[in-house]
């Protein structure tokens, strides 16, 4: 992962918005994230060396939930083209697997958090 790039964010700093539309996903090398609904409540952390943002590799995909530091944070970026490509590399058919995965995941947030 050393030819994406990485992007810095101090506490508190708003990464993305719910409603924003999806261009990344991203990989968590140092820190925390607070993943935040539409009331401001926050439902999650992530913290390093896990993901968020997996609905960017969906095209024109939207945020359903808001992301902010929570410290100081690191993290690297992957494109959504990039992200098709490689899975593109393993397998056409893995993409259709990850789209319906995620589209579960999201109805499943939905029904969870309204």
């Amino acid at each position: 992962m050393t030819h994406f790039p990485t992007q810095s964010f101090s506490e508190g700093a708003l990464i993305f918005s719910a409603g924003d539309a999806a261009s990344h996903l991203y990989f968590i090398q140092s820190g925390t994230v607070e993943m935040v609904n539409a009331q401001g409540v926050v439902f999650a952390e992530v913290a390093q060396g896990q993901t968020f943002g997996e609905a960017a590799i969906l095209k024109g995909g939207i945020r359903s939930a808001t992301v902010r530091a929570k410290g100081p944070v690191t993290c690297t970026l992957m494109g959504t083209q990039e992200a098709c490509e490689l899975l593109q590399t393993y397998s056409p058919l893995l993409v259709t697997i990850v789209e319906a995965l995620l589209l579960q995941q999201s109805m499943q947030n939905t029904m969870r958090h309204g």
